[in-house]
């Protein structure tokens, strides 16, 4: 729940070049070496006040191992002779495959004495599917952060969607909340926004397949009617088996949807070959229904400010915030829900190497445990440790980051710019951008905090808040089929045949209804043998009854 600016730009920073920063490897007794996907994986200098902060509050010698090639980079540390001491890791998948290989300490539980952060919720009723899966024989494999509640959602441009209801006679409050009145909304914006048919300029929908995939519109379209339709995180179990939108029905329904968008021209016509970075016409205001964070508001206002900061057009009420449509009728449970990230967040834990060293222990333990936070939704309260406010923000390291109260929100604000803050010194973040990996190994998009680059709170900020409160706020299902191991190989074919069969049946305007029942039922039964999605429902039924999920 905060705007992401600089973390964007850093993220697409290290996705564009793939960089990778290490520190020198520690030697001392109370050195520590930490392992982590970062942000902007690039190297500190000696000065680092960040760094120094954990030595002074916690006697470690902490260096990061920041990569954006995580995968490899595990491979490296793991088969070198300084191996990592903390480690944190960004899926269950990866984790596991170490922890298979017994380079992590196998139980938790003799140290949870030194964490009361982490013990006081670790048998609460939010975290216990989190645990089950972290246990095993009366051992605790891991520690965890709490699963990051949805971000993204879907944004309707409220301006029209009032035009559109006053045209039709609808009442103020009319909102899409089944996929034929999402249509009917669409059909709306091809007409009353394209002056000229001949030359269409603005869509309902939009995506960025990059040739390879459905983009968002895999993401949020078959939940109008069942679950995600991308392996393995699709995949469910439901009474005594396991599920997947090929076997559910729901798959059927959303190619149907697809392909009515596709033909009417609803949507962008480079929806499936453009980049995310290409999705101009959203930001320029040529876009009706998008999937995005809060943040669609701020990059939006940002396309109408001149270089001088001056607004050209107010754009902070164009984007509001909707539940998703469901399709009438339907018996299918997962309907309408967001798609929860997993059933916990980062996975942290610590080298057999590491635990050698009781003291050294010890202080990890009390490390970990500050950096640890939570949001207690029957109190509607955040608890963030000290150390999280100070690693992950800099408040209590760096002069001028401070937290501000927001009137009529248990929020916090943070301003992350010298500039706006009137301050004669950067902030040591802005010049050593690879600072602000101290904060990703444990951090949170449900910590309370909003972040900004303006002296104060204002409307774009605020706007930005009450979208991801009300996404973070919507009922969701974890996507369980992340804990899913399959083999890469099968799973990828699996994964870009779908994708094939998608664009295909989307896109080729020849097929009555007879031939997409047709070629439907055909790939179906293509699906489930040649492209071994029984073994795969087989394997996940299996997977999940060892998790203790099934």
């Amino acid at each position: 729940m905060k705007l992401k600016r600089l973390t964007v730009a850093l993220t697409a920073f290290l996705v564009a070049f793939g960089t990778v920063g290490c520190t020198t490897p520690p030697k001392g007794e109370n050195d520590v070496l930490l392992l982590l996907q970062g942000w902007t994986n690039t190297p500190t200098d000696s000065q680092d006040p960040y760094k120094k902060y954990i030595s002074d509050s916690f006697g470690l010698n902490v260096s990061l191992n920041a990569s954006s090639d995580f995968d490899n980079a595990c491979v490296v540390a793991f088969q070198s002779s300084n191996r990592p001491d903390i480690v944190s890791f960004p899926d269950y998948t990866t984790f596991q495959k170490y922890f298979k290989q017994s380079v992590l300490i196998d139980d938790w539980t003799p140290y949870l004495q030194y964490m009361p952060n982490f013990s006081s919720v670790i048998d609460s009723a939010q975290q216990a599917s989190a645990k089950q899966i972290f246990s095993a024989g009366g051992k605790l494999s891991a520690l965890w952060t709490p699963a990051e509640p949805p971000v993204w959602s879907l944004k309707i441009r409220e301006d029209w969607l009032t035009q559109f209801r006053a045209e039709k006679s609808y009442a103020a409050a009319w909102a899409p909340t089944t996929p034929d009145m999402l249509l009917e909304f669409a059909r709306w914006i091809k007409t009353a926004k394209n002056p000229n048919q001949a030359a269409l300029d603005v869509f309902a929908f939009t995506s960025a397949g990059g040739s390879n995939s459905l983009g968002v519109l895999g993401t949020w379209l078959p939940l109008m009617y069942g679950a995600v339709s991308v392996a393995p995180f699709g995949f469910y179990p439901e009474g005594d088996e396991v599920k997947f939108s090929t076997t559910d029905g729901s798959y059927k329904q959303m190619l149907e949807f697809l392909r009515t968008v596709v033909q009417e021209q609803l949507i962008e016509p480079t929806w499936y070959s453009q980049q995310f970075a290409d999705k101009h016409r959203t930001y320029q205001g040529k876009i009706a229904i998008e999937w995005l964070p809060g943040s669609v508001t701020d990059y939006t206002q940002a396309e109408f400010t001149d270089a001088d900061g001056n607004v050209t057009q107010d754009t902070t009420d164009w984007w509001e915030t909707y539940d998703l449509p469901v399709q009438p009728g339907t018996a299918n449970t997962r309907a309408g829900n967001m798609p929860g990230p997993g059933l916990a967040g980062k996975i942290i834990t610590v080298s057999k190497k590491a635990a050698l060293n009781a003291d050294k222990m010890r202080k990890i333990c009390a490390l970990i445990d500050a950096c640890y936070s939570r949001y207690d939704a029957e109190t509607d309260t955040y608890a963030r440790g000290s150390a999280y406010d100070a690693l992950r923000w800099g408040v209590g390291i760096e002069d001028g980051l401070a937290y501000a109260d927001i009137a009529g929100a248990n929020l916090k604000y943070i301003n992350t710019s010298s500039v706006s803050a009137g301050r004669g010194e950067r902030y040591y973040r802005e010049k050593q951008t690879g600072a602000w990996d101290w904060g990703a190994w444990f951090s949170s998009t449900n910590d309370g905090i909003i972040q900004g680059n303006k002296s104060e709170v204002d409307a774009i900020v605020l706007k930005v808040a009450q979208h991801n409160v009300k996404t973070a706020n919507m009922a969701a299902k974890p996507e369980i089929g992340a804990y899913l191991q399959f083999p890469a190989a099968d799973l990828n074919e699996m994964v870009n045949e779908m994708v094939a069969f998608e664009y295909g049946y989307a896109t080729q305007s020849g097929w009555d209804s007879s031939e997409r029942e047709t070629r439907y039922n055909a790939f179906i039964q293509r699906w489930r043998t040649s492209l071994k999605g029984n073994d795969f429902l087989a394997s996940a039924a299996e997977q999940f009854r060892s998790l203790g999920l099934f």
